[in-house]
Formats: structure tokens, sequence, C-alpha cells
């Protein structure tokens, strides 16, 4: 990496809002040169703060190498806005590219529709079956590399989400006691299709920070973050906005246009008869 590239990688990594408005003023071959030069982590970190229009510009314009090393690096929920606006078979060399377990999880969020539980749920939560004891979770948990969250889900042996416990009561319980005795049965779940703006409103967020989310036969396929669906909500608002301001200003100069062709047809027209009968008679 040449000194250029290490400038423009340490101003990406520390002014990534601002790389990202760079980015979106230059034409999107330029644009995909840079994130090609950035690391993977930087690139993603800067590909996700990019407007829909130019994230689909860039993403036509990345290898699938590069693509697989960006979505790698990046958080699930932004990998899957990402990978949406890349053809369906472009998708398929990413997922093949990636570790088994995030290629499956990603192409199973990308099969549900945008703005809908399914699609925002993230799976890369620890889940523990319903029969082992309080001993060998515990021994789980310490050894999980995942995300925990405060809450932890307990699943029945087919993947049906069936109880829930809070990570302290696990951590202080009897070794020997039962998840099955220690959690709390049927908790708030969201459905995979509900929409977003559901979700949003959700009335479990006034107790929860985090939701799980299953799918067909109450599987659990992950959870959501209440901070997730309020900044894609705001950027959802964002987007509207945007538009809106677009067809203002758009039919403000099409109202400006017709108006000024309007008054060059009419500057251009003879005056009346009786106008320039006036017009002699007073010269």
């Amino acid at each position: 990496m040449g000194p250029d590239e290490r400038l423009a990688s340490a101003f990406a990594e520390t002014h990534p809002v601002d790389a990202a408005r760079v980015l979106e003023r230059v034409d999107p071959r330029d644009a995909a040169a840079v994130l090609t030069a950035l690391p993977p982590r930087v690139a993603g970190e800067v590909l996700r703060l990019l407007g829909p229009a130019a994230i689909a510009g860039c993403t036509a314009e990345l290898t699938d190498h590069v693509l697989t090393g960006i979505a790698a690096e990046l958080p699930i929920d932004a990998a899957v806005t990402t990978l949406r606006s890349v053809p369906r078979e472009r998708q398929e060399a990413v997922f093949a590219g990636l570790p088994d377990a995030l290629g499956g999880a990603l192409r199973r969020l990308l099969s549900y529709a945008p703005d809908t539980a399914g699609a925002l749920a993230d799976p890369r939560v620890l889940a523990l079956p319903d029969d082992i004891t309080v001993g060998e979770a515990q021994k789980q948990v310490r050894a999980s590399d995942r995300r925990l969250a405060y809450y932890l889900y307990v699943v029945a042996r087919d993947q049906r989400l069936v109880g829930v416990l809070d990570v302290t009561t696990l951590m202080a319980a009897r070794p020997k006691e039962t998840l099955l005795n220690l959690m709390h049965r049927d908790p708030v779940r969201l459905e995979a299709h509900v929409s977003l703006a559901t979700v949003a409103v959700h009335p479990a967020w006034r107790d929860f920070d985090v939701l799980p989310v299953v799918g067909t036969n109450d599987t659990l396929l992950g959870v959501i973050r209440h901070k997730v669906v309020r900044q894609t909500e705001a950027s959802r608002q964002r987007a509207r906005s945007d538009s809106m301001v677009a067809t203002v200003v758009g039919l403000s100069e099409l109202y400006w246009a017709g108006l000024s062709g309007m008054l060059t047809s009419l500057s251009a027209r003879p005056a009346p008869q009786d106008q320039r009968e006036e017009t002699r008679d007073v010269t």
C-alpha cells in the first residue's frame, strides 16, 4: 500500500461519514476503486454509510471477491442491506466465499421481504436446548464467541423457541437444575413476516431492548435489537424525506420551465389589433 492509499485508508477509518459523502459525489467506478483499495473492515464501514443509490452503484462495480470480504466484516443487518442491491447470482457467489454459518444466515435473511422482522433478525445469538443442565449451559456461555444479550433464549431440539432467562440468573443457578425448569416460558416474540412499521411500535420495547424473531412453527431465527430498529426507521425516513425534496425540486423546475416558456410565447405573440392601433395613435 502506497502513501496515498495509506492516507486514504486512515481518513476513511477516522472519518467514515465524510468519506461516504465524498464517494457519493463521484462516479461509482471510482468509488468502487477506492473501496477496493481499503482494508475490508474500513471499506465496509464506509459502504454501509452510503445512500441506497450509491450502495447499488458501488456494489455493481466491486468484484465478487472484494464484496465477499466486505460482507464478512459488516454487521449482519448492514450486510443484508448491502447485498439486497446485488443480483441473486452474485449473492450466491458471495455466500460461497463466506463461512457456512454466515453465508447460510445471510441467504435466509435475504429470503424475507425488505422491511420485515425476518430481514432484520440477527442470527448470531446463543440459543441453548431446554433439556441441558444449568452447569452445561454455563460452560457454553463462557465458551461462546457469540454476542450475548442480557437474555438467553431456550429452544426445543427442533429449534422452536420455548423459553427465555437472563444470563445473571443462569450463572447464579444450581448446576444440576435443567434449563426447562429455570426458564420463563412463552416469551414475547416477533413473527418474521411482520413489517418494520409494526415492529417499531411494538409495546414490548418498553420492557426489552432485544426481542426474538421466529419463523414457521416458532423456529428461532435470531433477535432484533431496538437500536437497529430505530436506526433503520431513521434511515427510511431520511430516504423518504430526500425523495420528497427531490420531487418538490423537480416539480418547481418543471413549473418554472413551463412558466418561462409561456412568458416567452406571450412576448413573441403579436399585440392585439386594438393595442396596435392604440400604439400607432400614440406615436
